[in-house]
C-alpha cells in the first residue's frame, strides 16, 4: 500500500493500543448496554428546545424568538415544554422513554467552540487541559476489544472516545467501511524501523477490522431496505442500527448533528434543524424497537454550551453556558431532572448560572450502566434517569 492509499484508509480506525482480535464478540452477542452519544453541535439553544413558555423573564428576553405558548408540546411537568418540531419525540416522552435534564453547564464556561467541546470531551474542568475523552476513565475496565465506533459522514471527531488507551474505529457507514477495507491487503508487520513497524501494523490491523465487521455485516447489509431516513443524522443513526441489529460488540457510539451556531436568523434554521434531530432519532428508537432492542439502548445528546438568554439584534442567540439536553431508551425514568436556570439572574455576559454539571451525566453513565464507581467524577452526584 503506497503513502496515499495509507493515508486515506487510515482514517478508518482509531489504531493505537488496537487488538484485532478481540475486536468483535466470537458470540455475537451485543453489550448488555449500549450508549448511543448524540452530538448537536454549534452550541444548541436549550432554552428553545425545551421551553419555559410560563417563565415571565423568557418572554421578555426573547420578543420574537420566543416560542408561542399556544405551539409548545407541553410535558405536563414544572410548565415546561417542548419545541414544537418535535413531535415524534414527543410521543417518546408520553411514553415515560424520556428524561430532560435542565440548566446543565459547569463552573466558569467557556464560549469557545472548540475549546468548551474539548471540556465536553474529556470531562475536564474549565482550567484543565486534558488528551483523552472521558470514556478512557470508564470502558477499558468494562471490557477489552472494540471500544466504540463513530459514525460520520465527515470523518469527524472521536471526541469522547479519542485516546491511545481506546479501541476506537471512525467511519462514514458500514457500506463504506467494508468497501474501503476489502482493497487493503493483509501483510505481517515488520518492526525494522519505528515508521515502518507503526505503518505495517496498522495495515494489518485496518485488514483484520475490516475482515471481522464484513463477516458480522454482510448479511445484515444485504438484508437491508432501502434508506428512508433523511439528513445526515438520519443516515448516521441508521449505520448505528444496523450494527447494533448485526451484534457488533461494541458499547459506544457517537453520531453528530450540525447546524446549532444560530447568531441570526435563528426561528426557520432552529426550526429545521430539530425536526431533522426528531426525524432521525424516533426512526432510530422504532427500529430498535421493532427489534427488540429499545430496553438495551440509552441515547444521550450534548452540546459544547448553550445561547445567550436574550435574542440579539441579528434574530439569533449569542453563545451561552447553561442548556438542557435529553436521554432516551426503553429503560430510561423519564421525567424533568435539575432545576430549570434563574433567568431574571443574569452575570454581566447576560448568561444564567447552570444548575447541573454536565459530570453528573457521566458519573450516572458510569455508575448505573457501566458499574463503574472508581471514576474522576465521584464528587458528583448522579442524576436517577437510569
Amino acid at each position: 500500500m503506497d503513502r496515499r492509499d495509507f493515508l486515506k484508509y487510515s482514517g478508518l480506525i482509531s489504531a493505537a493500543g488496537f487488538v484485532p482480535e478481540m475486536a468483535f464478540s466470537a458470540t455475537g452477542r451485543s453489550p448488555e448496554k449500549i450508549v448511543v452519544l448524540v452530538e448537536l453541535k454549534g452550541g444548541n439553544d436549550g432554552f428553545n428546545t425545551l421551553v419555559p413558555y410560563m417563565d415571565d423573564a423568557y418572554k421578555k428576553l426573547r420578543p420574537t424568538l420566543k416560542i408561542d405558548e399556544r405551539k409548545v408540546l407541553k410535558l405536563g411537568q414544572g410548565d415546561m415544554g417542548m419545541h414544537p418540531r418535535l413531535q415524534q419525540l414527543m410521543k417518546i416522552w408520553e411514553q415515560g422513554d424520556m428524561a430532560w435534564v435542565q440548566g446543565i453547564g459547569y463552573p466558569r464556561g467557556v464560549l469557545s467552540h472548540f475549546r468548551s467541546m474539548d471540556i465536553w470531551d474529556s470531562g475536564s474542568n474549565a482550567n484543565q487541559f486534558l488528551d483523552d475523552g472521558w470514556l478512557t476513565h470508564v470502558l477499558p475496565r468494562v471490557k477489552q476489544g472494540l471500544h466504540g465506533i463513530s459514525v460520520s459522514n465527515d470523518g469527524g471527531s472521536l471526541g469522547p472516545l479519542h485516546s491511545a488507551r481506546l479501541n476506537s474505529v471512525s467511519m462514514q457507514s458500514p457500506h463504506m467501511f467494508v468497501k474501503q477495507s476489502k482493497s487493503i491487503k493483509n501483510i505481517t508487520p515488520v518492526n525494522s524501523t519505528p515508521a515502518l513497524a507503526h505503518l505495517t501494523q496498522t495495515q494489518n490491523q485496518l485488514y483484520e477490522v475490516g475482515l471481522q465487521l464484513r463477516e458480522k455485516m454482510t448479511r445484515s447489509l444485504r438484508n437491508q431496505k432501502r434508506s428512508r431516513s433523511k439528513g445526515v443524522l438520519g443516515h448516521s443513526l441508521e449505520s448505528v442500527a444496523q450494527m447494533i441489529i448485526a451484534g457488533i460488540d461494541s458499547p459506544v457510539y457517537k453520531v453528530t448533528q450540525g447546524g446549532f451556531d444560530m447568531h441570526s436568523g435563528q426561528v426557520g434554521r432552529h426550526n429545521n434543524v430539530l425536526y431533522q434531530v426528531d426525524h432521525a432519532l424516533s426512526r432510530f428508537a422504532n427500529t430498535m424497537k421493532q427489534n427488540g432492542l429499545w430496553d438495551k439502548v440509552v441515547v444521550v445528546t450534548y452540546s459544547e454550551f448553550g445561547r445567550r438568554a436574550a435574542e440579539n439584534r441579528g434574530g439569533g442567540t449569542d453563545h451561552g453556558t447553561a442548556s438542557a439536553q435529553f436521554v432516551m431508551g426503553g429503560g430510561i425514568r423519564g421525567g424533568l431532572y435539575g432545576r430549570h436556570p434563574n433567568m431574571n439572574q443574569l452575570d454581566a455576559n447576560g448568561n444564567v448560572a447552570h444548575t447541573t454539571d454536565f459530570r453528573q451525566v457521566y458519573a450516572t453513565l458510569a455508575q448505573r450502566i457501566w458499574r463503574q464507581n472508581q471514576h474522576p467524577w465521584q464528587g458528583h452526584q448522579t442524576i436517577p434517569f437510569i
